[in-house]
Parts: C-alpha cells; structure tokens; sequence
C-alpha cells in the first residue's frame, strides 16, 4: 500500500499525561497504519490506551513524542483552530453514551454538523432527511433524546456522524451500553452504512460481534501495540 492507501499512520507515538504529581505514559511508542475505507477495530483492556489514541486520531490531544498523520495531516503541526477546523470537515464521532444534544431533536441533532460547517439551509435539509431515513429514523424525526431508546438515540448518533461525509469515523465503545440484540443491530448498521459510504471506521471495543465484523483489528496492551491481524 502507499501513503493515500492509509487513513491513519502512527510512528513511533509516545503520550504522556500528568496525574498529580505521577508521570503516566499512555502510549509507549506506538506504530501502525490502518487502511482507508475499511472497518477496523482497536481491541485491548480497560487502561490499555484504546481511549488515548483514539483521542490522537480525533485530534483532540497531541502526541507527547511521535507523529500521528491523519488523512495525510500531521495533526501535531495545526493550531488550536485548525484541528477544530480539521475535525469539523474530516471526523464523525460515535460514543457510547451517545452524547446527543438533550434539548434538540433528532432531526436538530443530526443537523448540527452541518449548521456549524455553515451548509446552506436546503442542502441541510436534504442531507438530514436522508441520514435519518437511512437509519430507519425517519418517523422520530421529531423526538428528543429522552423520548428515545437507546438504540435509536445510537442510530442517530451514527447519522450525525456521517451527515457531513466525513473520510474517517472514530467510535468509542459503541454499543457498550447497550443489550445484546441492540448492540448486534447497531453493529449491523454501522457495517451497512460504512460499506455503502465507504468511509473508514475505526472502533474501539471489547465487543465479541464488533470483532466478528472487523477487516482490521488492532490489539493494544499497556501502551503497546502487541498485534494486527486481518487484511
């Protein structure tokens, strides 16, 4: 593969955080390359720093020593403004306490990226409209958060993410709040809509069916990247 091919490389990553007065190192020299237009997924246990490079991979923090490339982006070099920028027009979110706006409605919900890219107002509607057909939402445009189960407040968060047509779609532990038969739905859209979109996702979980879907996975221990496997 060259360098187009990948979404994300990672060398040599190191990230380090203050606790108090502890140093804690995070990430301890991570590299890697995951593949554009795939599903893949980082797998390790809880304090592994699955939550921590997905951070890197939102731009949300820096590396501490390394370089992290984004869609060819080193994120190390944008201002503040710039990686908001960046991630405004690059990266959907996925999380999994859903973190939907409690006062809008799904449809408000699943509008709002498109509001802060300062889409015009019938490409908005349009867009909205269709994301929340897709997600088999189109009847609850209407609801509230609270007036939704969790599995459909997840699927519109899957259709916010994807609203704008992002290259790349981070997901935090997706269905850990979520019951089995949820979750396995869930999975499936997710799987749906990335195949049709073409968009590459990255997970992180712990999930057994999130694996079973995985064309990549990435496995992380205590800071260490300890094995890829898949295509």
């Amino acid at each position: 593969m060259n360098n187009s091919e990948f979404a994300v490389r990672l060398t040599d990553v190191k990230k380090k955080y203050l606790m108090g007065k502890v140093e804690v190192e995070a990430l301890k020299g991570v590299s890697l390359q995951i593949p554009i237009k795939k599903f893949n997924v980082i797998i390790g246990p809880s304090g592994s720093g699955k939550t921590t490079l997905l951070n890197l991979l939102g731009c949300i923090d820096i590396p501490s020593s390394g370089c992290v490339e984004v869609c060819g982006q080193d994120i190390a070099r944008l201002s503040d403004k710039q990686a908001s920028d960046f991630r405004a027009e690059n990266i959907g979110f996925i999380f999994q306490n859903f973190n939907l706006i409690p006062v809008l409605s799904a449809y408000e919900n699943v509008e709002y990226p498109l509001l802060l890219m300062k889409k015009p107002a019938k490409e908005r509607r349009e867009l909205t409209l269709k994301m929340l057909h897709d997600v088999g939402l189109s009847s609850h445009k209407h609801h509230r958060p609270n007036e939704l189960s969790g599995g459909q407040r997840q699927r519109v968060a899957i259709a916010r993410a994807l609203v704008k047509g992002p290259k790349l779609v981070l997901a935090d532990e997706p269905t850990a709040n979520l019951d089995s038969k949820t979750g396995q739905s869930i999975i499936d859209l997710m799987y749906k809509m990335q195949a049709e979109s073409h968009t590459t996702f990255i997970f992180s979980s712990h999930d057994k069916q999130v694996m079973e879907h995985a064309e990549k996975v990435f496995e992380i221990h205590d800071g260490l990247l300890m094995e890829e496997r898949g295509k």
